[in-house]
């Protein structure tokens, strides 16, 4: 019996971070490529959790505009339609509204975004934000993945709290339960 109690004890840490690794959030990089209808290049990277879904940050760049990275908004417009995200450059005076040719960013692998060249959704377009109405739409442009599935840096913060907490739980079970004097 008293075997057993120490066995759970010991295994309960590992159990607590195999949870927590079952668990976490997928940051995939993906390289951004496009052509606008002024000669614009996009470039950059975009970053979306795949399990979830979600776009988690993006560092894409528009020749003349400057580099988006704040996150405004986005929505899954679901099938058979496109993912919709609003990102604004570093001194909030652009922002690039895009879409990707996506049902759903859960298991996304990369494809087109939505542009001049296909019909399934509104263009991306980027504009200024004193003036939305003067848009550039985005002629052509695709993602592709660069990195394979990551744990975000959060989740390994988890982890290791998981893992302290399963110490403190077995130590400190032993001295609640008088493990230390000897039967």
């Amino acid at each position: 019996m008293r075997n057993t109690r120490f066995i759970l004890r010991a295994v309960r840490p590992i159990i607590l971070c195999l949870v927590s690794l079952a668990t976490q959030a997928y940051a995939t990089d993906f390289q951004a490529t496009g052509l606008f209808a002024n000669g614009a290049t996009l470039g950059g990277t975009l970053t979306i959790d795949t399990n979830v879904g979600t776009v988690t940050a993006s560092d894409l760049t528009i020749s003349g505009a400057g580099t988006f990275s704040t996150l405004i908004s986005q929505f899954n417009y679901g099938p058979p339609v496109f993912y919709s995200v609003i990102a604004d450059n570093a001194a909030g005076t652009e922002e690039f509204s895009f879409g990707l040719l996506a049902d759903s960013l859960v298991g996304y692998t990369g494809g087109d975004f939505c542009g001049d060249s296909n019909g399934s959704c509104f263009s991306s377009v980027f504009y200024p934000t004193s003036d939305p109405s003067n848009q550039v739409s985005l002629s052509s442009g695709s993602l592709i993945g660069t990195s394979g599935a990551a744990p975000e840096p959060t989740t390994l913060s988890f982890l290791g709290i998981a893992f302290a907490a399963g110490l403190m739980f077995h130590y400190g079970g032993r001295k609640r339960n008088g493990s230390s004097v000897k039967e």
